[in-house]
């Protein structure tokens, strides 16, 4: 699942995932994920952290705060003083933009482990 105000980080890389094998669901925001698929249990969550209303550090930490543990990749074009709060909250890392498809893929495989269609 993606959660970006982006429309085109959105598209891109849903574009990117779907090629690679995975199947993907889009979010303009961490509110509307929120309102629609929290109780969803994905694989694997990417998740920009500057977005209008919750940012996505907030909604990793309301996840958290439900007990929910997939797998979650932060995006940003700005990691400054993230690391320490991101790894308290259980992400999987931060991907500063604009990261590599490499690097993408290599994060999404390991949230996936052995059920990562790269793997």
């Amino acid at each position: 699942m993606i959660v970006d105000d982006d429309d085109s980080v959105r598209d891109s890389t849903a574009v990117l995932l779907e090629a690679c094998g995975y199947g993907t669901q889009n979010f303009a925001s961490a509110d509307e994920f929120l309102e629609k698929a929290a109780g969803l249990a994905g694989e694997c969550l990417l998740v920009d952290v500057q977005m209008p209303g919750t940012s996505g550090l907030e909604l990793l930490e309301k996840l958290r705060a439900r007990n929910i543990r997939t797998p979650v990749i932060l995006m940003t074009a700005n990691a400054e003083h993230l690391g320490e709060r991101a790894a308290q909250a259980g992400a999987l890392t931060v991907l500063r933009k604009p990261f590599s498809e490499e690097a993408l893929l290599h994060w999404i495989a390991i949230a996936f482990g052995p059920n990562s269609p790269r793997g």
